[in-house]
């Protein structure tokens, strides 16, 4: 698997373009995500609280954090307290690299699992 690291002046145009989307559909994308997720691999589920997926708190979080991303990803410098909060977050729990992409993957999934044929190729690849 190529990991690209930066994307184009196109790809984040089309990211921002999918803010509105993402502000409405937010929730049930992440609601869909944890579910799909922590049905394939149960042994992730310790690394969230179960209170806080019960209330949807990790959910909303979650939504939270992608459109503040999809809205910012021009101006970056803007997210640098959230992203620190995130890594330290992820370093206290000693989340393992190869654990990324397994919430890349049921995260793309989750999208389109709701959004159907509203996500695009060039989305899915932005």
């Amino acid at each position: 698997t190529t990991i690209k690291m930066a994307l184009s002046a196109a790809q984040i145009a089309i990211v921002k373009s999918t803010a509105p989307i993402l502000k409405e559909h937010g929730k049930t994308i992440t609601t869909t995500f944890y579910r799909n997720m922590l049905g394939a691999h149960p042994e992730l589920k310790n690394y969230f609280s179960l209170r806080n997926q019960q209330t949807g708190a990790q959910q909303a979080a979650l939504a939270n954090s992608v459109l503040a991303y999809a809205q910012y990803i021009d101006d970056l410098p803007k997210l640098s307290h959230a992203v620190e909060r995130i890594a330290q977050k992820h370093a206290s729990l000693f989340i393992k690299a190869d654990q990324y992409p397994i919430v890349g993957h049921h995260l793309i999934g989750a999208i389109g699992e709701v959004l159907g044929d509203a996500l695009t190729d060039d989305i899915k690849d932005a």
